[in-house]
C-alpha cells in the first residue's frame, strides 16, 4: 500500500502551510482538494479521503489523501501509475494555474497539456505546440 496525507498545494487548501501566500491569492480555495480527490478517484485509487484541519485547526484547511493498493497485479500497476502521475500532477497544475513561472516552464518541458491555465497559453511544449 501506498498512501499519502498532505502532499502539497494541489491537494490543501490551506492559507497558513501548503497553500500559504499563493502568487494569485488562491490559498484557501477549497476546489483544489476537491478536484485532487477526485482524479484520485478516478485514477484507481483505493482510498480517498477528504478531511479538515490539517494542523492548523478544523475548519481552516481542506486537504484530499489517498491509498493505492500494491499488490503485484497488472490492474495495480495501471492504477499506480495514473494515480502517481495525477496526484503530485495536480500540484503542478495549480502552480502553473496559479502563475509561477518555474511550473509553467516544467508544464512544457514534460508535455504536460493545461487548457484551463490562462498564464501558460503562450508557454510551448517541448515540439512548439502550445500547452
Amino acid at each position: 500500500m501506498i498512501g499519502r496525507d498532505h502532499l502539497d498545494c494541489g491537494s490543501v487548501a490551506s492559507p497558513y502551510r501548503e497553500s500559504e501566500a499563493m502568487l494569485d491569492g488562491s490559498d484557501a480555495i477549497a476546489d483544489w482538494p476537491l478536484l485532487n480527490a477526485m482524479i484520485n478517484i478516478s485514477s484507481g485509487a483505493s482510498w480517498v479521503s477528504i478531511h479538515h484541519g490539517g494542523g492548523v485547526g478544523i475548519g481552516r484547511s481542506i486537504h484530499a489523501g489517498q491509498v493505492s493498493v500494491a499488490d503485484g497485479t497488472l490492474l495495480a500497476a495501471q492504477k499506480l501509475a495514473r494515480v502517481l502521475t495525477n496526484d503530485p500532477g495536480m500540484g503542478v497544475i495549480r502552480h502553473v494555474d496559479a502563475g509561477y513561472d518555474r511550473a509553467i516552464e516544467v508544464a512544457a518541458e514534460r508535455n504536460v497539456h493545461i487548457p484551463m491555465a490562462p498564464h501558460a497559453h503562450e508557454a510551448k511544449s517541448a515540439n512548439g505546440d502550445l500547452l
